[in-house]
């Protein structure tokens, strides 16, 4: 049988992959897409493991391996003895291989949290903390929140660094937790739109000094998704509603969306996609990432 675990939600595929590994009788099989070619998926599929009745295997990113993703459509609706666990952050759902899996395959999708899951983000903090043997205060929760944003990633690397309370309470946040100025990052993404390259270098060189990259980067992402909204709406409806943003972001940015090139914002928002992916998959600098996108957009 084949698994695809898809969506922009990093932290919940991994925990899903988790699961499946706990509950897999054996050894887990890690294989490289970029090495893995067609002619492989037979034995994938009916080769048999000297230790285990069952296998299970994990390929991460097989679509961007061409041959190989093409080659796997005959074997979508085949039932084998192994599980294939396919990890696919992004892929594009009207194609007619994606609805093969959709109608044969096991598909579990998971969707990154927004501004409007704030309340949610909150109480798995809460509920987290609580898993961890540590007591998260509410209204710590509340903070971390707006401070880190709601990728749970990122909120997860703050309970472990708080993890050395075993009660989180707002002041323990307000003393531990640095604060990244909003307008350091309107400023920052402000200066990319207009391919201030020398500004951009500036700016990172000062906030990596004090703040978390990670932290910064879901800051981007957020202004860079109002901002988009903004351009998209012209200035019609409630876009603060339809978003789920706060007034206050889409005011710092209303002058932006007004005078945008529009090429240049879906160019920066490609990147920053890029590097959200890359920050959590490839061993480069998160710094260096952040940089170079936001240079060359």
């Amino acid at each position: 049988m084949i698994i695809l675990l898809t969506g922009d939600n990093i932290y919940e595929i991994d925990q899903e992959l988790g699961r499946i590994e706990a509950a897999h009788a054996g050894e887990s099989e890690y294989l490289n897409a970029d090495t893995v070619e067609p002619q492989h998926l037979t034995d994938i599929f009916l080769g048999v493991s000297l230790f285990f009745s069952k296998r299970l295997v994990i390929i991460r990113h097989a679509s961007n391996n061409t041959a190989l993703w093409d080659a796997l459509e005959p074997w979508i609706s085949r039932h084998t003895d192994t599980t294939l666990v396919l990890v696919e952050p992004r892929l594009d759902k009207r194609t007619k291989i994606y609805k093969q899996f959709v109608a044969h395959a096991d598909v579990r999708s998971f969707t990154a949290w927004t501004e409007r899951d704030a309340t949610r983000a909150e109480q798995w903090l809460c509920d987290e903390a609580k898993a961890r043997g540590r007591v998260l205060e509410p209204a710590a929760a509340r903070e971390i929140v707006r401070r880190r944003g709601v990728e749970q990633y990122q909120l997860s690397n703050t309970l472990d660094q708080l993890a050395v309370f075993d009660k989180i309470t707002l002041e323990k946040v307000a003393t531990h937790l640095e604060d990244v100025s909003q307008e350091n990052v309107f400023a920052l993404l402000e200066a990319a739109l207009r391919g201030d390259a020398k500004k951009v270098h500036t700016m990172i060189a000062t906030l990596k000094l004090t703040n978390d990259p990670y932290m910064t980067m879901g800051l981007l992402a957020s202004q860079a998704f109002a901002l988009s909204g903004l351009v998209i709406s012209d200035g019609s409806g409630d876009v603060a509603k339809d978003l789920g943003v706060s007034p206050y972001v889409l005011r710092n940015l209303d002058s932006t969306a007004r005078s945008i090139d529009r090429t240049a914002l879906r160019h920066m928002v490609l990147a920053l996609a890029d590097v959200d992916v890359g920050l959590k998959t490839r061993a480069i600098d998160p710094w260096l990432q952040i940089e170079v996108a936001l240079s060359h957009t």
